[in-house]
């Protein structure tokens, strides 16, 4: 379904809010999991609104990947590799607190297929460090490049069992989506209860290039994880067949929470034969 661009919704700020933007603690006490019970959260479609956000406040990019006005689609690279981005905690027009992500590593996956042998979308993995609390951050930028009426609903971040976790977004050109919810699950569903999967944090968007949505987004899993290393299962998506298409999705290799500090050059080595890819089907992961 067609949704507001974030680009509008900057034009919300300047009201006070009871919500507070910030990174928001995932609840794992909860077998199912429901907006009612706080096991789902919630984003808003007003920023100063939403408790998900996190204003960027200036970043640095990677040389080469640092264009504003030309999309990946037309063939820029845009603001796609941050490696710091200065951001600001909100209550609604107050500024509760700042911090720095800066850039530990990062990782591509090209041609990535919503259905098979169909390429569709470009994902960045990344790992950053937070000055807040020097809590690692693992993001996620999707972008669905293709317009042909696929898009993801859902994307996953995998690994997280025995670590706590907090979610949250930002944004840093008109192409980006902001984040609809966040909750402890691999549910592929769109009910309004969900069960609970200490391993997966579930981030809900429309990353759409035929609806005319924005098309990209950068969403964080903070965590109290020590390290992280490279796993064949890291970042899922899904399209939940809500214009009839059909409900499938899969699963990229990447960066998972560790308590190993892995020795010096591991990753470049793991990086360099990364290239895991699998299929999900709905209420299954077929792995």
């Amino acid at each position: 379904m067609k949704h507001t661009s974030v680009l509008v919704l900057t034009l919300a700020l300047g009201s006070t809010s009871a919500y507070a933007g910030n990174f928001v603690d995932l609840r794992s006490d909860l077998s199912d999991l429901s907006v009612a019970n706080g096991g789902l959260i919630n984003g808003a479609n007003a920023l100063n609104a939403d408790k998900l956000y996190i204003e960027t406040t200036s970043a640095t990019y990677l040389p080469g990947f640092s264009e504003t006005s030309v999309s990946p689609a037309d063939g820029g690279t845009g603001r796609v590799i941050a490696t710091s981005i200065n951001y600001r905690t909100y209550a609604g027009t107050t500024t509760t607190g700042t911090g720095t992500l800066t850039l530990l590593n990062w990782h591509v996956t090209d041609d990535v297929p919503l259905l098979p042998g169909e390429p569709q979308a470009t994902i960045y993995d990344f790992v950053y460090r937070d000055s807040a609390d020097n809590k690692l951050v693992f993001a996620t930028r999707y972008l669905n490049e293709v317009d042909n009426d696929q898009e993801a609903n859902f994307l996953y971040r995998y690994g997280f069992t025995g670590y706590q976790t907090a979610a949250a977004w930002t944004f840093s050109t008109d192409f980006d989506l902001r984040m609809y919810q966040a909750g402890l699950t691999a549910s592929t569903s769109s009910d309004d209860i969900v069960p609970f999967d200490a391993d997966a944090v579930r981030q809900k968007g429309d990353f759409s290039a035929t609806e005319g949505n924005p098309w990209s987004g950068l969403f964080f899993v903070k965590t109290n994880a020590p390290s992280y290393t490279l796993g064949d299962q890291a970042i899922g998506f899904f399209q939940a067949g809500e214009e009839g298409q059909p409900q499938i999705g899969g699963f990229i290799g990447g960066f998972v929470p560790s308590a190993v500090v892995p020795e010096p050059g591991t990753y470049a080595l793991l990086l360099a034969g990364l290239g895991v890819l699998g299929v999900v089907t709905r209420r299954r992961r077929a792995w």
